[in-house]
């Protein structure tokens, strides 16, 4: 398979995505593993580091979700820890927390949920169809390898400073721990 294809498919496979809105999440509480199950389901396919017990185990440790209630988490810890999946490969889980604590100021946890998975969504349906058909990856010419490099190194780039701002923006939301003080 040519890279190109490779490349292709994957555009067409994470477009293909179908990202649970509030209201596809499961009605009832779920266990462990079947939380782990529903959230793999959806990252697999977009190449996301799979989630583990022992990750859900940890953002509950670090009060980024509740503990579950009789071995059991809601739709809302489980919108959270999608939530969360989705985000780490590139945030701090700090950095997460905080955001998703923002976001759920003056909303419902259903409204911020679904303003996320809709703006996601959204971002990766606008990329995939940027690059659709227009990029060669394995072609020989420096003239397609210019364009590679120019379209890696822009997304590169892009990807960090969003970062840096969406760091900024939690760091400016949130408030200072009590006892610390800005000099």
């Amino acid at each position: 398979m040519s890279d190109n294809q490779e490349f292709n498919e994957y555009l067409q496979q994470l477009s293909a995505i179908s990202w649970p809105r509030w209201t596809d999440l499961p009605q009832f509480d779920l266990y462990m593993d079947q939380v782990v199950q529903f959230v793999n389901d959806l990252v697999r396919p977009a190449g996301m580091g799979e989630l583990t017990p022992t990750m859900v185990n940890n953002y509950v440790k670090k009060g980024i979700i509740t503990a579950p209630k009789k071995k059991k988490y809601t739709r809302g810890q489980l919108a959270n820890i999608i939530v969360i999946a989705i985000l780490k490969p590139v945030f701090s889980l700090d950095t997460i927390a905080g955001g998703i604590r923002y976001q759920l100021k003056n909303r419902e946890a259903q409204q911020a949920f679904d303003a996320f998975i809709l703006q996601f969504a959204s971002a990766v349906h606008s990329i995939a169809a940027n690059f659709g058909g227009e990029l060669v990856i394995n072609s020989l010419s420096e003239a397609d390898t210019t364009v590679i490099q120019d379209a890696m190194g822009q997304l590169a780039i892009k990807a960090v400073v969003q970062k840096l701002l969406v760091e900024m923006m939690v760091k400016m939301v949130t408030p200072e721990p009590e006892g610390k003080h800005k000099e």
